[in-house]
């Protein structure tokens, strides 16, 4: 089995391992904290046939925070924040740069899913999502075809049990193209009413933006763990609700079933 591009953490299943999480951290934090966080070890103690893996992105340059004495401008991040607030732009997708960026996180993601097929983990049974640049990092991962990665990959982008994007969006929107499959892929989207870090508008217009541009069903308290994108408000700024993790784990439940 090929070493994997980045360190990582894992929690352990307590019972047979019969599917993985993969759950990317937002801007700043890392793998080992992020994995130790309350909510999610809660959650995972709750669902013993997963294993998680929590990646810890590397360090690059973050643009909009140059000569900012309150950040560091070299942090660990999935991609590059521009500008913040942070907004939208067509204007991203023309920085090569920017785009190489999200392009090599995507390929550093794929590594380990692939990992989790070699070790007998089927694709269905395996959920990538993550927080704010995680998740974001995680629907172009698991909805984008390969062919946009690599000009060598015929494989038409994986077939995933589900994607989860907390407090997200979805960036580079204009260059991603779907796989014939991804409309059928469960998504669970999570949003803060209060974020000001990534607005509830932006993860919003994202969440339509797949469904009125690309053909993907989308909805606000749809049913989760269905085909498309089921968006959830909660009463929360750029961080997890309790009632959010509660959510999670019923979507999560239904896209990786114990008897799996």
């Amino acid at each position: 089995m090929a070493s994997l591009p980045l360190t990582f953490v894992t929690i352990s299943p307590k019972a047979k391992h019969t599917a993985t999480v993969i759950f990317a951290h937002g801007l700043g934090d890392n793998g080992l904290d992020f994995s130790n966080n309350k909510e999610i070890r809660t959650l995972a103690s709750q669902l013993p046939h997963i294993k998680w893996i929590f990646p810890s992105a590397p360090e690059r340059t973050i643009t909009a925070w140059n000569g900012d004495p309150r950040r560091q401008s070299l942090s660990r991040g999935w991609l590059d924040y521009l500008r913040e607030p942070l907004v939208y732009s067509k204007e991203y997708e023309e920085i090569p740069e920017y785009v190489d960026g999200i392009m090599q996180s995507v390929k550093q993601l794929d590594a380990f899913i692939q990992s989790e097929i070699d070790s007998g983990i089927p694709e269905g049974r395996i959920v990538l999502g993550g927080f704010s640049q995680g998740g974001a990092i995680s629907l172009i991962t698991g909805l984008g075809r390969s062919q946009w990665r690599s000009a060598t990959d015929t494989k038409d982008g994986w077939k995933l049990g589900g994607i989860v994007c907390l407090g997200g969006w979805l960036p580079i929107r204009e260059k991603l193209h779907l796989a014939t499959h991804s409309s059928a892929t469960p998504v669970f989207w999570g949003h803060g009413v209060q974020d000001e870090a990534v607005t509830w508008q932006l993860g919003w217009e994202s969440a339509k933006f797949l469904g009125d541009k690309l053909g993907v069903r989308y909805g606000q308290y749809t049913k989760m763990g269905e085909s498309g994108v089921s968006f959830m408000s909660y009463g929360v700024a750029h961080w997890m609700a309790e009632s959010e993790m509660e959510d999670l784990r019923l979507f999560l439940k239904k896209v990786l079933p114990l008897e799996g």
